[in-house]
C-alpha cells in the first residue's frame, strides 16, 4: 500500500510539474486549415501559421464562413482575443513542422488553448 500511495504521489509531482498543469487549458478545438484560411478579408495572401489560424477562427466566428470540418471554439469569438493569437502561438512550443505544413498545404489541427500559450498539433 505504502509503495502504491508513494508512486502515485511521484506521478502527481510530475504532473504538477508540467507545463500543462502550470497552465491549465482553458479551450481546445479542430479546424481543417484550407486554402481559404490564408486568404485576408483584404485579399491579401497570408504566409504565416499565426496570420492563418488567425483568419481560421474570423471567417469561423466573425464571416460564418467556416470549412465543413471546423470546431467552435469559446476562446476567440472577439476580434481583440484572435488578435492575441501570434503572441500565444509564439509563447508556446508548436513543433516547427506543424507551423510549416499549416503554411504549405491543408491539414487537419488542433488547437489546445491555455492561458498564455497556444499548442497546435496535427490530427
Amino acid at each position: 500500500m505504502r509503495l502504491i500511495l508513494g508512486a502515485a504521489l511521484f506521478a502527481a509531482g510530475l504532473s504538477a510539474a508540467s507545463p500543462a498543469a502550470a497552465q491549465g487549458i482553458v479551450d481546445e478545438y479542430c479546424a481543417r486549415i484550407s486554402d481559404h484560411d490564408k486568404v485576408a478579408s483584404d485579399g491579401f495572401q497570408l504566409s504565416d501559421a499565426a496570420s492563418i489560424l488567425r483568419q481560421d477562427r474570423a471567417n469561423y466566428h466573425k464571416f460564418n464562413d467556416s470549412d465543413n470540418e471546423d470546431a467552435g471554439d469559446r476562446t476567440f469569438r472577439s476580434a481583440g482575443a484572435r488578435a492575441r493569437i501570434p503572441a500565444l502561438l509564439d509563447n508556446g512550443q508548436t513543433e516547427q513542422s506543424t507551423v510549416r505544413e499549416i503554411v504549405r498545404g491543408n491539414p487537419y489541427v488542433c488547437v489546445e488553448v491555455y492561458p498564455k500559450y497556444i499548442y497546435v498539433y496535427v490530427n
